[in-house]
């Protein structure tokens, strides 16, 4: 069986996070947690900021890596807020701080990213109009801004409650914006 320096390293920092407040976690106190040498780490991550970000995209949002066009949106929406959840500490602390690289940069950036190539797959061949590419930048800053905010006030919504106001929220003007492309349904909608 391989090892896994990467989960080594992330689970590491989750635990440390529990510890310390992430802000004040040093390499080297990963290192000494986790056993792992400063090379090996290096080989593997840029910094701490980027272990974070693949902490988040392997653990919190996994279904949202561009591999999936047939995803649910708000079953994926769903998951990755119970996730967020889940890890909510790391997230929290995360998400408050501050500089290049942060992780609160990095999620809007991310989720921009993904919306806009999600929707040209399900747009199709032609590129998609410019009103639906306003529209997705639009949504996807909105969602992200919203997600901040639930995480930072301790997400006091529940998951589904979020989940459902985010997605309703996007799926608003997609049905005309789609139209004459090869999604023939709106990608937003709730199928419960």
């Amino acid at each position: 069986m391989a090892i896994d320096i990467k989960e080594i390293l992330a689970n590491g920092l989750l635990d440390l996070c529990h510890k310390k407040d992430l802000s004040q976690i040093t390499v080297k106190d990963l290192l000494e947690t986790t056993g792992v040498s400063r090379q090996t780490f290096y080989n593997h991550f840029l910094d701490k900021n980027d272990l974070i970000q693949y902490i988040y995209n392997h653990k919190i949002i996994n279904h949202f890596n561009g591999q999936n066009t047939n995803l649910d949106f708000y079953e994926s929406l769903i998951e990755s807020f119970e996730h967020m959840k889940q890890y909510q500490t790391f997230l929290k602390q995360a998400c408050l701080m501050e500089g290049q690289n942060c992780l609160k940069e990095y999620i809007s950036k991310h989720c921009e990213d993904f919306d806009l190539k999600w929707h040209q797959q399900l747009y199709g061949e032609k590129p998609m109009p410019d009103a639906l590419k306003f529209a997705t930048i639009y949504h996807a800053n909105a969602s992200s801004a919203m997600t901040l905010s639930w995480i930072l006030s301790d997400m006091k919504v529940p998951v589904e409650e979020m989940a459902k106001m985010i997605t309703q929220m996007r799926g608003l003007g997609m049905d005309d914006l789609f139209q004459g492309s090869d999604c023939t349904t709106n990608p937003y909608k709730i199928d419960k």
